[in-house]
């Protein structure tokens, strides 16, 4: 009996003790910016940031746990109560402060550029003149800068900061905008083919964000934060942060006259008012009928193609049960959608404003997705045509060709293609038209698949039928051009459809080497005004309005061509 009572009370002190510890501070930062956030090569979290984040929290007396975020979703990551602060070198500006909150600042830098070692360009003024091509960074100030002053130049969006430098290193773009100690580190590593303009462009400063709070919240803990960042200046730990982690940096800035990153004067600091949302948004009843007709050609293409045609009952009563099961699932779906959206509600800031000013932008990438997707279909129907004919000739080094391009096609991630095909197999050609280059690079993919599709349909007909249209007296071309082809189309076409359905989605994966499609047009948007869910439900529906109408003609056609075997 003692024993029992002995583990009931240390089992009662085991349950007070994990409620009285406090809750851990969650901070994201994206660990791919040394020497600021980075994984050091132990594996562990290094940088100025971890060591401020470490700081801090042993400050509020609260566990730290660090998450790994990409720098565009962490103003998403932190609206939504994923994570409780931003650390990750952000740029306070007045546009994302629309979205979140920001501590005092911590560091003072500015934009600068990268350019090749032979360029013309010698400061922001040449950018302003002619016509350059510029790559940014995605929902960098870099982008935002780029886009609102130089109006004249074609802007490459990327998504990481080692190909942004490889742009300009490869001349495939005439200058980089980014701030002055990425531009410089970059440029360290590509000595012998770029340039770096130091000179800042403009000023800007680093600080910690935080989210807004709702009505009645308490934000203490910003208060806490300025503290933090007050304590941790006047104690001269940012001095030694920059002498383990920036001495060489330093060195730079004192020779050019530039005040080192973390001299912050209390003049400097930021306002803490943002600019208010204009909430009037400018009418497009053209844009508003053009969607609003495209999404009820879906629902009703989605109705054909998710109804039973059962012929044992009237059909009359076969439409009965079809719409019945029709509105149990849209009602289902809108219940959903109800719940989820209530509960992020309570956290999320929502802002439909930035999305619908920029709707023609972001129409266009969809309108662009399509026409990329079919030419990459009519392009690998040859590959995959090619394929299969080389792979029946008498020619074995051909056959052996094509069987190998297949497998190791086949056997390689489609991102892996894109990047190493544009910027490995496509650089001697001199190929800068990523548009191009990726259509190119889905269909030369797509058509591994589509002639392993084609050489599995013809197998599937029957010996008997070849040596039947010989015995009548056909050659070989017109025995596979009247006989085997179309039977094979026939039953070919549900794959071939799914193919194509494939290469839409798969067209989004062209984002990574700046080409402006749907998924990059939408994903820049969302960059530049700070929204998250908002454009990713947009993109859920805008590749929605592509696939289901394809998936119905798929099946239209499947009906027309099918045939009793």
């Amino acid at each position: 009996m003692k024993r029992l009572i002995s583990l009931f009370v240390f089992f009662l002190f085991q349950v007070f003790q994990l409620q009285a510890e406090p809750d851990p501070l969650v901070i994201g930062m994206e660990l791919e910016y040394p020497p600021f956030e980075f994984v050091a090569e132990d594996g562990t979290n290094d940088g100025v940031s971890v060591k401020m984040a470490k700081a801090l929290s042993s400050y509020l007396g609260r566990p730290l746990e660090i998450q790994n975020i990409k720098f565009d979703a962490l103003i998403t990551a932190l609206k939504s109560d994923n994570i409780d602060l931003i650390i990750s070198s952000m740029t306070a500006t007045e546009e994302r402060r629309k979205s979140i909150n920001f501590s005092d600042p911590y560091v003072t830098t500015g934009l600068a550029m990268l350019v090749p070692n032979d360029s013309p360009i010698k400061s922001i003024e040449d950018l302003m003149t002619g016509k350059w091509k510029v790559v940014v960074k995605l929902g960098t100030t870099g982008e935002s800068f780029a886009r609102s002053e130089l109006k004249n130049t074609t802007i490459v969006t990327m998504k990481q900061d080692p190909v942004c430098a490889l742009e300009v290193a490869q001349k495939k773009a005439d200058v980089w905008i980014y701030d002055q100690l990425s531009i410089f580190r970059h440029h360290k590593r590509h000595k012998d083919t770029t340039k770096a303009l130091l000179k800042p462009i403009r000023e800007e400063q680093w600080a910690i964000g935080l989210r807004k709070p709702k009505l009645g919240e308490d934000d203490s803990l910003r208060g806490e934060v300025n503290k933090f960042l007050k304590i941790f200046r006047e104690s001269g730990q940012f001095e030694e942060l920059a002498n383990i982690y920036l001495k060489e940096e330093k060195k730079l800035v004192s020779s050019m006259g530039i005040p080192f990153i973390f001299d912050v004067k209390p003049s400097q600091k930021i306002s803490q008012n943002g600019i208010e949302k204009n909430n009037t948004a400018e009418s497009d009843p053209w844009f508003f009928i053009g969607v609003s007709v495209l999404i009820l050609l879906t629902i009703i293409a989605f109705w054909y193609l998710t109804r039973e045609e059962d012929k044992s009952i009237h059909s009359h009563e076969s439409f009965s049960i079809n719409l019945l099961g029709f509105v149990l699932l849209w009602i289902i779906l809108i219940g959903v959608c109800f719940f989820i959206f209530s509960s992020i509600n309570r956290s999320w800031h929502w802002n439909w404003e930035g999305l619908w000013n920029s709707r023609w932008l972001i129409f266009s990438g969809w309108i662009r997705t399509l026409w990329i997707s079919f030419s990459a279909l009519v392009l690998c129907i040859g590959v995959g045509i090619g394929l299969v004919v080389g792979s029946r000739c008498s020619f074995r080094p051909l056959r052996y060709f094509c069987r190998a391009y297949t497998e190791i096609v086949r056997g390689s991630p489609l991102l892996v293609v894109i990047l190493f095909g544009y910027y490995v197999v496509f650089e001697p050609f001199n190929v800068n038209n990523k548009i191009f280059a990726g259509i190119l690079l889905l269909a030369l993919f797509a058509g591994a698949y589509l002639g392993e599709i084609l050489r599995g349909g013809i197998e599937s007909v029957g010996k008997t039928q070849f040596d039947s249209a010989r015995a009548v007296g056909f050659s070989r071309s017109q025995t596979y051009r009247h006989v085997i082809i179309p039977q094979a189309v026939r039953r070919v076409l549900p794959a071939v459809a799914g193919l194509f359905i494939m290469l839409v989605k798969d067209s989004s994966l062209l984002s990574v080497i700046g080409a402006e499609e749907f998924t990059l047009r939408t994903d820049s948007v969302r960059s530049n005004t700070y929204t998250g869910i908002e454009a990713y439900f947009l993109l859920a529906v805008g590749y929605l309005l592509i696939t289901i109408p394809l998936a119905y003609c798929s099946k239209r056609l499947e009906r027309r061509f099918s045939y009793e075997s």
